[in-house]
């Protein structure tokens, strides 16, 4: 728990703004186009989640493959899959899912 918690604060440290979190979010089940990963931002979002993709991309969370047209996670943003997979989970519970996946 304390490495999790650890990498956690570090990871609030480079990403610091809730449209880089749907970005990551986004990325943890597959890799997407930025179509896809627009489209699933609010209306009026997009241009922060260009930026957003331009921070992550910054920080080596990101990558953009040029041959699929996919944005994906690098090495070390699939080590925040952890992390990522347990705020989904907590999303999920607070929107009245199933509690028995905790």
């Amino acid at each position: 728990m304390v490495p999790t918690l650890q990498g956690l604060r570090a990871t609030q440290a480079i990403v610091t703004h809730p449209v880089q979190w749907q970005l990551l979010l986004a990325l943890v089940q597959r890799p997407q186009t930025t179509g896809q990963l627009l489209h699933q931002l609010a209306v009026g979002h997009y241009g922060r989640g260009l930026w957003g993709l331009a921070q992550l991309q910054r920080h080596h969370l990101v990558v953009f493959h040029m041959k699929q047209w996919r944005w994906s996670l690098t090495a070390t943003g699939a080590t925040l899959r952890p992390i990522l997979t347990a705020i989904q989970t907590c999303s999920t519970i607070q929107k009245g899912g199933n509690t028995n996946d905790v």
